[in-house]
């Protein structure tokens, strides 16, 4: 009687909660795979030419304009510091374009396997 009212109970809440799952295209697979192999290439060079220059003029902004106290705002040795720190703000944007380019290599071959596979 207990595994009857169990399975009484189960299957109606079971039932209740399943959600729609639609399967991809394999027209869908190759429209992300394309956009991922894209994202491969462009991810280093949008580090080099956007997100690089953007980091390293919020880096200036903050060490030069950005102290608490006014009379230290504007100093040379913080704009030397400043152009000093340079490289480095910029090496960890292509560093981080690098892991992007990686992780959307990962999905290229994903969405790959999942057309074969009927994922």
């Amino acid at each position: 009687m207990k595994k009857f009212m169990k399975v009484f109970v189960l299957v109606p809440f079971i039932a209740s909660c399943r959600v729609c799952a639609y399967a991809y295209s394999t027209e869908h697979h190759a429209v992300n795979m394309g956009r991922d192999l894209l994202n491969v290439v462009a991810s280093p060079i949008k580090a080099v030419v956007y997100e690089g220059p953007r980091d390293i003029k919020q880096m200036y902004q903050y060490e030069v304009y950005g102290r608490e106290k006014p009379e230290k705002r504007g100093l040379l040795r913080y704009k030397l510091f400043a152009l000093w720190s340079a490289p480095a703000v910029e090496l960890k944007a292509v560093i981080n374009g690098l892991v992007q380019s990686v992780s959307f290599a990962g999905d290229f071959c994903k969405e790959l396997l999942s057309i074969p596979f009927s994922d």
